[in-house]
């Protein structure tokens, strides 16, 4: 093999590594966005009440999931453990 196909080889490979790559902005992987909606403002809290509404708290951007967090604990009870559906269920027995 000569050298200049083993180096056309190569970026070939780096090409294809490349393309593969997710390309925009951070994935959301913390539980917390189960629970809030992200915009290009910040993050609004949709737990639903037992009245039907959401409650639509808004944190602007440059809070900390830390922030998210305390807001389900202290406003809604809800820690890392509990799905949306066993939120909903238990809310309105």
């Amino acid at each position: 093999m000569n050298p200049s196909s083993f180096a056309n080889e190569n970026n070939q490979n780096e090409n294809n590594n490349t393309s593969k790559k997710k390309r925009g902005g951070s994935q959301k992987r913390s539980w917390v966005w189960e629970w809030f909606l992200s915009d290009e403002t910040g993050a609004l809290c949709q737990v639903e009440a037992i009245d039907g509404q959401l409650c639509n708290k808004h944190y602007q951007n440059g809070s900390s999931t830390g922030i998210l967090i305390d807001h389900l604990s202290n406003k809604h009870q809800i820690t890392k453990g509990i799905t949306k559906q066993d939120y909903v269920v238990r809310n309105k027995l």
